[in-house]
């Protein structure tokens, strides 16, 4: 299951100013809401993070249930949700959020999964060239279709520590029990994979025992400290911070690995 991904399409809705809401951005100006997103931040769908002007339009950073969006009002009183783009075809909306978006301090979630949680390592003697984290799923196709983009980054040095969760399948406890009694947990999961690209019936599994299903929980757990929703979820550290991400595309995920290594 790709992890959900809003992308708005870009929508325009005009009404009159009636009960607006205001709201003081971070210069100090007072910025009355038009009534669309009056009517949602006043029902706590939303909470606004930040007002700020662009040109004719007022951007308004919102959180709703933990997830960033970004609305943009005109002076008239309409509201474009999703994708505004300038003479110069640079996306505003992604490029603001790029900038404004909050980055939550991930850091310490990550120390406590090194020492509680369950992973299994590409690289477990060591010895490898940059190193990020995966959630997967053991039957989730976007997690298949990043781990085979991540093969020959594994082969030329990148340590991927995958974090067995279970949603999917009622397999799913027994395939990462299988992994885990292996004497190669990854080369077992390499073998599932191909299975899995076979289309094969016939998965190898073992007993989950009460153990791993606790270790899996708290697999779980972990994904959800880090505010990941779906499969797969990177977990990575760039320049000192924790950071995290969804599945990449083969070409950003060039990109991202090059980075990872560079460092």
């Amino acid at each position: 299951m790709k992890g959900i991904l809003h992308k708005f399409s870009a929508i325009a809705v005009s009404g009159a100013l009636t009960l607006g809401y205001s709201f003081s951005s971070f210069a100090g100006d007072v910025v009355e809401a038009p009534p669309q997103l009056s009517s949602l931040i006043n029902k706590g769908v939303v909470k606004v993070v930040e007002t700020f002007k662009h040109d004719s339009f007022t951007g308004w950073l919102v959180d709703s249930s933990g997830e960033h969006h970004l609305y943009w009002a005109t002076e008239d009183n309409y509201i474009i949700a999703g994708p505004l783009i300038d003479k110069d075809s640079v996306n505003l909306t992604d490029k603001y959020l790029a900038e404004k978006k909050p980055v939550p301090d991930y850091n310490n979630v990550l120390a406590d999964f090194e020492k509680e949680g369950l992973s299994i390592s590409t690289h477990p003697d060591g010895g490898a060239e940059g190193v990020i984290y995966v959630f997967a799923e053991p039957f989730c196709g976007w997690c298949s279709r990043l781990h085979a983009g991540l093969e020959h980054h594994v082969e030329s040095g990148l340590e991927v520590r995958w974090i067995p969760v279970s949603f999917l399948s009622g397999q799913s406890e027994g395939v990462i029990q299988y992994f885990l009694n292996s004497e190669n947990p990854y080369k077992a999961m390499q073998e599932h994979e191909a299975l899995r690209t076979a289309r094969s019936d016939n998965y190898n599994v073992a007993n989950p025992t009460a153990a791993t299903r606790n270790m899996i929980q708290k697999n779980g757990d972990f994904m959800r400290r880090f505010g990941i929703a779906g499969t797969p979820g990177i977990v990575y550290k760039l320049n000192g911070k924790v950071r995290t991400s969804g599945y990449l595309p083969p070409e950003d995920l060039e990109r991202f690995v090059s980075a990872i290594k560079a460092q």
